[in-house]
């Protein structure tokens, strides 16, 4: 899973890929008289919305907070561009780029897809079940090598 984004890396991120800055924000994003990063800022709300009603976030953050201080406090809202965003930091810059685009009456048809494919992939990964053969029971029978082999003769264990 990707780090975690801070607000403020979030927007900028989100902003210089979709081509309305060129180079990092340096200044506050919260605090902003940019419209377009005021707007960025709103929209991660509609984000996280969407988010938290799907695993592996509605298991690991069913309380509804998914901003936390840069001290570890949970928030109800963005107080410094250093708070955290709680979910997966690409899944959260995909999500701000489909969202600010649909809502400028732009192209978003790329953006959405990305944005859900993350958000598919990282539910599957949570939930997926990973098998693991050698720790299945009978997997290392008394002769100490998988299945019974021993000198490409077949000892007993488990039958295939």
């Amino acid at each position: 899973m990707a780090a975690l984004l801070s607000v403020k890396d979030c927007v900028s991120q989100a902003s210089m890929e979709i081509g309305i800055t060129q180079r990092p924000i340096t200044t506050g994003v919260v605090t902003s008289f940019d419209q377009d990063v005021v707007q960025m800022v709103a929209l991660l709300s509609a984000v996280a919305d969407e988010v938290l009603l799907e695993e592996p976030y509605r298991a690991t953050l069913g309380d509804g907070v998914w901003i936390y201080s840069q001290a570890g406090e949970p928030q109800a809202a963005f107080e410094q561009d250093t708070d955290v965003i709680a979910f997966d930091g690409r899944l959260a810059i995909n999500g701000l780029k489909y969202r600010f685009l649909k809502a400028k009456g732009l192209e978003f048809g790329e953006e959405m897809r990305d944005f859900l494919t993350r958000l598919n992939k990282l539910a599957a990964r949570a939930n997926g079940r990973v098998l693991d053969l050698d720790a299945a029971a009978g997997a290392y029978d008394n002769l100490g090598t998988p299945w019974g082999w021993l000198n490409g003769y077949r000892w007993g264990g488990r039958q295939q």
